[in-house]
């Protein structure tokens, strides 16, 4: 790793760090545990004085966070706040036998009962008796000019409705993300114009949405790469992301 994009990541997590004293943001958002590990990978890479000094202040800023996190938590309490942070951590406190207490207290029941009365019963007596017999029902529906049928894969393509090669389509280009490996997501996308640029990026989020694809994010150094997945993830482990094409 070059010496600049040293100083950048840690330039980064300096900012992150200001941010939440300067800028009002949640202490909560940022995530210590990462961060205090990319300062780790880097240390031993480290060899000039500014360099040390950088990472000096970027733990110096975490370990800000990491108390401002702790006054956050003081000053809720205080204020008997009910923060959802607050609920969950409770939640998960408490045991199962103390969780069916609370909820056998809170547990009021609304029972009601509907019942027919003999003249509501009379009523639908009569309304069957005199009902039409179903043939006699059918014999006054309009008669359709058209008989339902089957409609062929060309004609719903000559509608607009498929794409003969749309799935041929999306097997060439998981076969070449597939070739290509873990790749920078921009370039894998890059066409020879804008048009198929935004045709690539669509394709690829169908991939990315039946779980053959994979999206890895680096907030850290703003990247964001894609790999193909031999078998299909499950529902829960597929991921979504909103991506800004631009000219």
């Amino acid at each position: 790793m070059k010496a600049t994009e040293r100083r950048d990541i840690l330039l980064r997590i300096i900012d992150l760090c200001e941010s939440v004293s300067k800028k009002g943001l949640n202490p909560f958002d940022v995530r210590v545990g990462e961060l205090f590990d990319k300062l780790r990978e880097l240390l031993p890479l480290l060899r000039r004085h500014e360099e040390l000094a950088l990472d000096l202040q970027a733990v110096v800023g975490l370990a800000e966070v990491i108390r401002q996190q702790g006054e956050w938590i003081k000053h809720r309490s205080s204020l008997l706040y009910l923060d959802p942070l607050l609920v969950m951590l409770k939640i998960h406190a408490l045991s199962t036998e103390e969780l069916a207490q609370i909820f056998v207290r809170s547990w009021h029941p609304i029972l009601e009962l509907e019942c027919l009365t003999p003249l509501g019963l009379k009523e639908g007596l009569e309304y069957w008796k005199f009902l039409p017999s179903l043939q006699e029902r059918l014999r006054e529906l309009p008669k359709m000019e058209v008989q339902p049928g089957r409609i062929g894969l060309k004609e719903l393509e000559e509608m607009g409705f498929i794409h003969e090669c749309f799935d041929e389509m999306l097997d060439s280009l998981w076969l070449e993300l597939r070739k290509r490996g873990r790749v920078d997501y921009w370039k894998f996308i890059k066409g020879k114009n804008f048009s198929e640029r935004v045709k690539r990026a669509y394709l690829l989020s169908f991939l990315i949405t039946y779980g053959l694809a994979k999206i890895y994010l680096d907030p850290i150094e703003e990247r964001i790469e894609v790999e193909a997945v031999d078998e299909p993830q499950r529902k829960r482990e597929i991921q979504s992301m909103v991506i800004s094409i631009t000219k």
